[in-house]
């Protein structure tokens, strides 16, 4: 699955999953699990009803208390424990679940109360990190960073580096964007944080590397004698989604106008490259330096240009 493709399909689950919250207020957890849940995992190509895959109620060797669900790598054993929260918890706190995820060798726990998701990886020796925490509406344009989380992976070891890695790289690419005049102390801080001295594995620096390459593509460009005449930096722009533009009623296909200000116009019928610089000039960005290509070729696709 392709980072585009998943964030189409988490994009439709997003609206659907959005409007049901909307319309039953007092969501058990039940509901969450049979309309929010079950249709995240088949976004991700997970079948919820595959028990070679997704088994429901999952009960570790000598325990009482089921797990909500665990996914099962292509060998049948557990690879992640998911806990279906009441709408009004807080998933922020890894709690009695990262000890049992431990207890069970499962490296990474999921935690939704439908609102949100945390992914959270269990290292053996370490205490449990957040990956990521996102909202029902982050889920789409972050694709690319849940992409080891989809069933094409089956949570392989690769599938795992590669959330750690697209995890780091994303929290380091946003310090970056937010701390600028102390982006060295903002990221030794973060990474101090969340490891143990002396514990900068590889996937780890390989994703430094990833995001400081990344911001300085950005960046190189607003140095002479490549600055802009206006001299915006990232974060100095406003994030957007692709849900924030529609097409241009009185535009050739393949051209958007913006929802919440008119005179905001994008012509997907152009290079990445030019739309980038569109969006740029008329102040605003994707929600994070490496999700513009989902942006740019979801656009794409609703203007049926993404074959072309």
């Amino acid at each position: 699955m392709e980072a585009n493709d998943l964030s189409r399909r988490l994009s439709e689950f997003s609206q659907v999953a959005g409007e049901v919250l909307r319309d039953v207020q007092d969501v058990t957890e039940q509901q969450i699990r049979h309309w929010i849940v079950n249709p995240f995992l088949t976004a991700l190509g997970w079948d919820p009803h595959d028990k070679r895959q997704v088994f429901l109620d999952y009960l570790p060797s000598g325990r009482k208390d089921p797990i909500d669900y665990a996914l099962l790598d292509a060998a049948g054993q557990p690879k992640l424990f998911l806990d279906v929260r009441e709408r009004s918890a807080s998933v922020t706190e890894a709690g009695a679940m990262a000890d049992r995820a431990k207890d069970a060798h499962v490296p990474l726990i999921l935690l939704t109360n439908g609102r949100a998701f945390s992914l959270w990886f269990v290292p053996p020796e370490e205490a449990a990190s957040p990956l990521l925490v996102l909202s029902l509406e982050e889920l789409s344009p972050n694709a690319e960073g849940l992409l080891g989380l989809t069933a094409d992976y089956r949570l392989s070891d690769a599938g795992i580096v590669q959330l750690r890695r697209s995890a780091i790289r994303l929290a380091v690419l946003q310090m970056l964007e937010e701390n600028s005049e102390k982006t060295f102390d903002a990221l030794v801080g973060w990474v101090q944080s969340q490891l143990s001295p002396g514990a900068l594995d590889e996937t780890t620096e390989q994703a430094i590397r990833d995001a400081t390459m990344l911001w300085l593509t950005e960046e190189h460009l607003l140095l002479p004698p490549f600055a802009s005449p206006d001299g915006k930096k990232p974060h100095d722009l406003r994030p957007t989604t692709p849900r924030d533009w529609e097409s241009f009623p009185r535009g050739p296909v393949g051209t958007f106008q913006y929802k919440y200000d008119s005179s905001k116009i994008l012509d997907l019928r152009q290079g990445a490259k030019e739309v980038r610089e569109q969006l740029r000039v008329q102040g605003l960005r994707a929600p994070t330096a490496t999700s513009f290509g989902g942006f740019y070729h979801a656009l794409r696709a609703r203007a049926g240009l993404s074959g072309k």
